[in-house]
């Protein structure tokens, strides 16, 4: 029972964390703020984590090892073994569940907070590239899961390599969720994973103009 409810206590610490880093980015998840957002006292964050240090290494596993977790429950609630991978990444990154798949997502990392936080622990990562290693191991997992399937596990390690593509353009700026471009490419890695459009058909981006062919041309009368 006392094992449950530390683990429980340990959990809503990191859950809170993680609204605190959304909300403030990571130099706002002091142990001060995080203690006040989960409502515990500041020596109740330090009995699991006794520096700030020890926090933001503590969250930042918590947040691997529950997108993780997301990953497979919407895997095992997938019946169609082809492209399930990608389907379950997809599902959970999209701001509805997929029609059909039951999808379950955490209310602590809707998509938004997965974003969000994950722009955070990316522009921390300059200073402290320690920071993604939790990250970086739960990508070695996954991407040897899928390259262990010999059907199209290199298929869907391509398309997840384009969804992390897709997440680097909204970091730098490139793309945003409001850009025609972007439900475009959705839709299409909707599409090649076996998933319907979100929202409906998707708007289409306006058809860029021709270059005319008189161009650097003298008309002659």
């Amino acid at each position: 029972m006392a094992v449950a409810k530390s683990v429980a206590t340990h959990d809503r610490i990191c859950e809170a964390a993680i609204r605190v880093v959304v909300r403030g980015g990571l130099l706002a998840m002091s142990l001060d703020n995080v203690a006040k957002e989960a409502g515990v006292s500041k020596g109740g964050v330090m009995y699991h984590f006794a520096t700030k240090d020890k926090l933001v290494e503590g969250v930042v596993t918590f947040f691997a090892a529950r997108v993780e977790r997301m990953l497979l429950e919407q895997i095992a609630l997938d019946p169609e073994p082809r492209m399930r991978w990608v389907r379950a990444m997809l599902a959970c990154l999209s701001p509805q569940p997929a029609a059909g798949r039951g999808a379950r997502r955490s209310e602590e990392l809707s998509p938004d907070i997965q974003h969000r936080f994950m722009v955070a622990v990316l522009a921390a990562a300059a200073n402290a590239p320690q920071l993604l290693e939790p990250l970086r191991q739960l990508g070695r997992r996954l991407s040897d899961r899928l390259l262990a399937d010999a059907n199209d596990g290199l298929e869907q390690l391509l398309l997840w390599l384009a969804v992390d593509g897709l997440f680097l353009w909204q970091f730098v700026g490139l793309i945003d969720e409001g850009d025609p471009l972007f439900a475009e490419i959705a839709t299409a890695l909707r599409q090649k994973a076996g998933l319907p459009p979100l929202g409906g058909e998707s708007p289409k981006r306006p058809a860029r103009p021709r270059a005319s062919t008189t161009r650097g041309r003298r008309h002659v009368r």
